[in-house]
């Protein structure tokens, strides 16, 4: 998700015009690991031509590389080392100092702030954007099938209960690409 997050930032946001997506379980069974897959490989396409290439596992033992790399006409940019390269220079580095506090907490310190200062931020806006991004790269997995931004929007897919009550919930049957419908 987070990846998908920088994918939309690195876009300015405009939303793709569709996706095609793979994935499975290779290594989560049984019932305890409910419906869900393991590891995704989702191709996102832009208005522009652009592609975004967004892949990720969750699955013991492995390496959990998270990097993020954006390839541009002029550069490259590596998202979690900091920095902006082109033609194989470093251009800009985020200007880090020792003892700094790490990314996740200056989010924190920057939003608690904002609340004291009595102007929030307030990210709902891209959140939902990046969040259906995610939807439909699922959706694309699960299915076998390439979906559209407008498919994704206006899907009538529920992921939650019919019905919220106390006890156990019946997992819905794992996804079978070609055989799983959109909804």
């Amino acid at each position: 998700m987070h990846s998908i997050d920088k994918v939309a930032w690195a876009m300015r946001d405009e939303p793709p015009v569709r996706c095609t997506g793979v994935g499975g379980r290779q290594a989560r069974t049984g019932d305890e690991s409910g419906y869900v897959y393991d590891h995704f490989s989702v191709v996102y396409e832009y208005p522009s031509g652009v592609k975004a290439f967004c892949t990720c596992r969750q699955m013991d033992g492995c390496s959990d590389d998270v990097t993020d790399h954006i390839f541009g006409t002029s550069g490259v940019c590596h998202v979690m080392d900091h920095e902006i390269a082109v033609g194989g220079k470093t251009v800009w580095k985020f200007p880090s100092k020792k003892g700094e506090v790490d990314m996740y907490q200056s989010e924190h310190n920057e939003l608690f702030a904002s609340i004291r200062n009595g102007t929030p931020i307030n990210n709902g806006d891209y959140m939902t954007r990046s969040t259906l991004m995610a939807i439909m790269g699922r959706m694309s997995a699960y299915t076998g099938k390439t979906i559209t931004w407008e498919q994704a929007l206006n899907s009538k897919e529920a992921l939650g209960p019919g019905k919220y009550e106390w006890g156990r919930l019946a997992a819905p049957q794992v996804a079978v690409p070609g055989v799983t419908q959109f909804v």
